[in-house]
């Protein structure tokens, strides 16, 4: 056989021309059998199976990777592809899978296999794939997620580190259909603030429908203890969340007075009160105090305008942020308008970053409506100017916080603590290498309390209060035509540059010891070429604005709510004046 092979093969290779024709075709023959031999491999073989860490050696190569399914985002990118991002750990590093056409899914926890090409672009990596064959899984590889109470993870969170596991609760604040990553609280109370445990979720994908605060809810994910903010979380995925229909939900009520604070309620349904206006198709229900809510009704609202019309009357609809107006809307109408947003906080947009800071950089036209606070006081300008943005209006540990740019000119101060609702874009600083926010609109809310200082504090101390609006206790002093605040009964004292027309430097207050408002500033003192604190824009108390303050007032024993106490038609000063 092999002799005769051999034999067939040395009269191919001869010169005879009499062989040249039949040599011809059989060598195209045995071509097309290697090539059709090299295709049939190359469709059959087997991929390799790869650990995460080793995935530099195979770009452009079609790999397998097992590992655990720990979370995944459908269309990340809002833009309608049909594609789903998944992430995978096989315990040696994690890899995102980027699946187009994808099938189905298995429960968060479950062992997977995965196969695609291995992508390289720009310094980034990961396995894109095509069809419902790029994922598989058994039935043994989904996870039994043992049904847990919140006070059961409580007492030892480390016995379920990296697991899968079931929880019921409340969830802390209401999440919007279309917000791809959020986070939010699973309490064991449908009030927040009456849980006695919870626990931080991340929500990965959208939930494909709205989930009230205070629901009822059933999570499955995955336990783990987050480094940068020293506590347990739980990643769940949005549409696996089993809502239990069953459970009422309390509906807030909207306090006109406190409008500043109707962020925290921004996206939940909630009943308010007031008088209804319309006018030429536009609607207003107006309160007790603050601006108007405009409302967006409903058909049977509309078919009822000519009753509803200028009465006193209480609405439900959901609070949501209007980008078209900058102003808060009562939604009714249950309608998909682009320009009403629920406003997100500003820890949802760090997580979107710190979960998938390519995503979010990459599309760097993506607006988001969020609210936050200040986290420094910040002058008037006519230039654009830099800050930054917390979520909390004072300190607290953990504090998360990113740098903003916000445009000028502005004539007021933005005080550090002050809420804000903003509409912003990310950004890539490259003089700072950092990701930050630029703010196109910016709607203000109220304003913190002013910072009380003690003079026994320390300059140290008050440093943290720089450029604040503050409250201290002084005497003023006029030294060589300059005014200071003094602690009484010692040397120690601050510049004091008060308002026009100042009651507490007339006659009838000098000498006595009052509370004073202003902001503290540091300047400099051109004789030590030091920095020196000073109280700028200052004024002293005076409530009922009767040119006698509330500290005269209480030492005479007048009331501070009314320019003539006694009503005698003698103004309470006047009557000090006689006395003194």
């Amino acid at each position: 056989m092999a002799d005769g092979l051999k034999g067939f093969l040395a009269r191919l290779s001869t010169d005879d021309p009499e062989t040249n024709g039949p040599r011809l075709w059989v060598m195209f023959a045995i071509s097309l059998f290697l090539v059709a031999t090299l295709n049939w491999y190359a469709m059959v073989r087997e991929p390799s199976v790869v650990d995460v860490e080793d995935l530099t050696e195979y770009i452009n190569e079609v790999v397998k990777v097992e590992g655990m399914l720990i979370s995944w985002v459908e269309d990340p990118y809002n833009s309608g592809d049909d594609r789903l991002d998944a992430i995978i750990d096989d315990g040696t590093g994690v890899v995102e899978l980027r699946w187009y056409r994808p099938g189905d899914l298995p429960p968060i926890g479950t062992n997977v296999t995965i196969i695609g090409d291995v992508i390289n672009y720009e310094g980034r990596m990961w396995i894109q794939a095509l069809g419902a064959g790029a994922m598989n899984w058994k039935s043994s590889d989904v996870p039994e997620a043992p049904q847990l109470s919140i006070s059961d993870v409580a007492l030892n969170p480390q016995s379920y580190e990296g697991e899968v596991i079931e929880l019921t609760g409340f969830i802390s604040k209401s999440i919007a259909p279309d917000i791809a990553f959020g986070n939010a609280k699973l309490g064991d109370h449908p009030n927040y603030g009456n849980s006695e445990h919870q626990i931080g979720m991340t929500i990965h994908s959208a939930t494909g429908e709205w989930i009230e605060a205070g629901s009822k809810v059933t999570v499955q994910g995955v336990l783990s203890y987050q480094q940068r903010e020293l506590r347990w979380n739980l990643g769940i995925q949005g549409p696996d969340i089993k809502i239990d229909r069953n459970h009422p939900i309390e509906m807030p009520l909207l306090d006109w007075s406190s409008q500043s604070t109707w962020m925290y309620s921004s996206g939940r349904t909630v009943d308010v009160a007031g008088v209804l206006t319309v006018e030429n198709d536009s609607w207003e229900l107006s309160g007790s105090s603050g601006s108007p809510l405009c409302v967006l009704p409903s058909d049977d609202d509309m078919s009822a305008v000519d009753s509803l019309n200028g009465k006193s009357i209480q609405m439900r609809g959901r609070l949501v942020w209007n980008t078209a107006i900058s102003s808060w809307c009562l939604d009714k109408s249950d309608e998909s308008n682009p320009s009403l947003t629920a406003t997100s906080s500003i820890d949802d947009l760090l997580l979107m970053l710190n979960a998938n800071p390519t995503a979010v950089l990459d599309s760097p036209n993506q607006h988001y409506i969020v609210s936050a606070y200040m986290k420094y006081a910040l002058e008037p300008s006519v230039e654009d100017e830099s800050a930054y943005l917390v979520d909390s209006s004072g300190y607290t540990p953990g504090w998360t916080s990113i740098a903003v740019t916000i445009p000028g000119p502005r004539s007021t101060w933005l005080e550090a603590g002050q809420a804000i609702v903003a509409n912003v874009t990310v950004a890539w600083d490259d003089e700072n290498m950092r990701a930050e926010l630029l703010v196109h609109e910016l709607t203000e809310g109220e304003k913190a309390n002013p910072m009380n200082l003690l003079w026994g504090d320390g300059a140290i101390d008050w440093g943290y209060d720089k450029n604040k609006i503050v409250r201290i206790n002084g005497l003023a002093l006029e030294e060589n035509g300059t005014w200071f605040l003094s602690e009484p009964g010692s040397d120690r004292k601050i510049l004091l540059s008060a308002v026009n027309n100042c009651i507490g430097l007339d006659e009838l207050h000098l000498g006595t010891a009052m509370t004073w408002e202003g902001r503290l500033l540091q300047v400099e003192d051109a004789e030590t070429l030091s920095m020196i604190y000073s109280l700028n824009n200052a004024d002293v108390d005076d409530n009922d604005d009767d040119d006698l303050s509330d500290a005269l007032e209480s030492a005479f024993g007048t009331s501070s709510n009314s320019q003539d106490s006694d009503g005698d038609g003698i103004s309470d000063r006047q009557e000090y004046i006689d006395q003194s």
